[in-house]
């Protein structure tokens, strides 16, 4: 068995062209340490994920990353070291990913920060768009997601500006066409104007 030390501090990554950078503060007293005995990486995984969901519950809003340390000593379990370092133990879950120059987009804000399910969409000169305590028509179809969520309140308010507050988001887009829409990283905008134009002519007029 090993033992590991999670830690946590006030982290971003950026994106700046091709690159992608994590800039971190240093703060002893962010967040307690939590010392963690497993012996393979899903357990690792499992842990990470329940520290990181306090840190979340006690730092609300807070862009964070979760650091791994192995004391002296201790045995790291197969494959930890390859896993850590390609960021596939969830230690980034909770991390805010900015672009620092969005791609452009006629007649709209670019998109800064697309989230994650633990992390806020935000468009550029805006700000992040979190859930609300009280859910509402999007709280189902986001399923917890919190960057999804965001974006269906971005998209929404282009669907009720274009169509001058006469119809919704859900009147002329189904949820898994919007899932689909999200994953593929379209911006709200365009997807606004598509659904719009593909709906039955009385919601179009």
């Amino acid at each position: 068995m090993a033992r590991l030390i999670l830690s946590a501090e006030r982290a971003t990554l950026t994106h700046i062209d091709q690159h992608c950078y994590v800039n971190a503060e240093m703060m002893a007293d962010f967040y307690p340490v939590q010392e963690i005995t497993v012996t393979k990486l899903d357990q690792i995984r499992e842990a990470v994920a329940r520290y990181g969901e306090r840190v979340a519950l006690d730092r609300p809003r807070e862009s964070f990353v979760i650091t791994i340390t192995v004391p002296r000593g201790q045995r790291r379990p197969t494959g930890f070291e390859n896993a850590y370092r390609r960021g596939q133990l969830g230690t980034y879950a909770w991390t805010h990913d900015i672009f620092k120059h969005p791609l452009p987009m006629p007649g709209d804000y670019g998109v800064r920060m697309w989230g994650g399910r633990n992390r806020p969409f935000q468009l550029d000169k805006c700000t992040p768009l979190w859930p609300d305590e009280t859910p509402d028509e999007f709280t189902h179809a986001a399923a917890g997601h919190m960057g999804l969520y965001g974006w269906l309140r971005a998209t929404n308010a282009r669907v009720q500006r274009l169509s001058q507050c006469t119809h919704t988001l859900l009147d002329v887009a189904t949820v898994a066409e919007l899932r689909a829409a999200y994953a593929a990283r379209r911006h709200p905008l365009s997807v606004a104007q598509d659904a719009l134009r593909a709906s039955p002519q009385d919601l179009a007029a």
